[in-house]
């Protein structure tokens, strides 16, 4: 029988990926309608203004779902690379910390671009 206990990586990182799939789907399907603190894509730069805030929710919701896919593929493959346990606790971890670090970037930077002054 196939025990996910003896592969960390691929747990961690699917895991991780479908819980990245699906907060972005709940995202761009239900985004918020107006800027807020508790809910959506929340930073300085995404609440400037409402033109901004709503860009921000569709493309960081896509961004994120990008990212979860990514880490369900990579999760996906490492059940072919042979890795002890600890360190494929630390890789998949250590991913899964990086990805959204990423995906923030990405989406900081094309805010930016598209509205320079905010």
């Amino acid at each position: 029988m196939f025990d996910l206990s003896n592969y960390p990586l691929l747990t961690i990182l699917v895991l991780g990926g479908l819980i990245f799939f699906v907060a972005a789907w709940i995202q761009a399907k239900y985004p918020p309608k107006k800027i807020n603190h508790f809910y959506g894509y929340r930073t300085n730069t995404s609440m400037k203004s409402q033109e901004v805030w709503d860009f921000a929710q569709q493309y960081s919701a896509e961004k994120l779902k990008r990212c979860g896919l990514f880490l369900i593929l990579i999760g996906t493959a490492s059940a072919f690379f042979s890795l002890n346990g600890v360190s494929s606790i630390c890789a998949g971890f250590s991913i899964l910390v990086l990805a959204p670090v990423y995906t923030i970037i990405q989406v900081e930077k094309k805010l930016k671009e598209k509205f320079p002054r905010g």
